[in-house]
């Protein structure tokens, strides 16, 4: 059973910070291609949530908790598993509070062919996803060193 969730843990992670990469790269990308690209990058994008980071987030969550819950060796008081659930929080709250009602308003601006406003989003977008990829990786960092494993 361990191994599994291993296996599911480290491919939702995986799955989740690739597709914030990939993300970051072809949005910027997307928007220079100008309105209709960027439109299109923004419906996608805001699909992706649903379909792939959330997902892969409450895999990720579910998989490592159900690790802790199973293991003999790591409890609730490590580190890394205390680092672990608290960027699981904090990525739950970014993609709430700024992606999620974020796309929305940039597929209405695009749609209102308000360019201003949707650069601005992408911006903002671009950064709290960039500051989510960065909190994943040092989780990875942390969980792979096991960072104050008992």
């Amino acid at each position: 059973m361990n191994d599994f969730l291993v296996i599911v843990h480290v491919l939702s992670a995986a799955t989740w910070i690739g597709s914030g990469v990939f993300s970051g790269f072809a949005g910027s990308r997307m928007a220079r291609e100008g309105a209709p690209a960027a439109l299109g990058w923004a419906r996608v994008s805001k699909e992706a949530g649903v379909k792939v980071f959330n997902p892969a987030a409450f895999l990720t969550a579910l998989s490592g908790i159900l690790l802790v819950l199973v293991s003999d060796v790591y409890g609730w008081g490590d580190a890394f598993v205390t680092v672990g659930l608290i960027v699981v929080v904090m990525a739950g709250v970014i993609g709430g509070v700024v992606h999620r009602p974020d796309a929305d308003k940039m597929i209405t601006a695009l749609e209102r062919a308000d360019y201003e406003t949707a650069a601005s989003l992408g911006k903002r977008a671009a950064i709290w996803g960039s500051v989510t990829i960065a909190l994943l990786i040092v989780t990875v960092s942390v969980m792979v060193m096991k960072t104050g494993a008992g």
